[in-house]
Formats: C-alpha cells, structure tokens, sequence
C-alpha cells in the first residue's frame, strides 16, 4: 500500500442503504391494502350513488393502482440502487460519504 495508495474501506452507503431497504419493507407491510378505500364507494359503505361512482371510477380509481404498483416496487427499487454500489471505496471517500450521510446531504 506504499506509494501514496489509499486504504479501502466498506462502502457505508450499503449500510445506509440496507437501513433504508428494512424501513420501506416496514413501510409495505404497514399499507398492505392502499387501494381498499376506494372499494368502498358505490356498492360499499362509503359513498352510493352515481355521483361516487363517478368519483371513484374518474379520480380514485386511476389512482390507486399506480401509488399501490409503486409502493410494491419500492423495496425491489432501492434494492437495485444497493447492487449498483461499489462494495468498498477508498477510506477519504468513504468519510465524505459519512459526513453527507450523518447532516443529510
């Protein structure tokens, strides 16, 4: 390691990373059914009526499946941004990344 080398170092943005892959799994778990609030306009007992049905099939509707599609690839998404990392880097960079993970930058 002469020669003016630096150390490496494991890269801390994949523990960062897997803190945040455990928090969004949580978060998953936690909405399981996003989408059951707009099951219950027009034949359940929410809203009835042509009006809601209205609502629920031109607003809501449309809606709830790209938030619950998103929410449902949201683990597998940072997933990736995991496995795109280098699994070390040299200890200066490593420490910059520190210091930006610690004041959230």
């Amino acid at each position: 390691m002469g020669n003016g080398e630096e150390r490496m170092v494991p890269n801390p943005m994949i523990s960062a990373i897997e803190s945040l892959i455990r928090r969004t799994e949580n978060a998953v778990d936690e909405t399981p059914h996003i989408d059951d609030p707009t099951e219950s306009i027009g034949e359940g007992p929410a809203w009835t009526g042509a009006r809601a049905r209205e609502t629920h099939d031109e607003h809501l509707a449309p809606l709830a499946e790209p938030v619950k599609s998103a929410l449902n690839n949201l683990v597998g998404d940072v997933e990736a941004a995991k496995n795109e990392l280098d699994p070390e880097v040299t200890e200066s960079v490593a420490q910059v990344m520190r210091f930006e993970l610690e004041h959230g930058r």
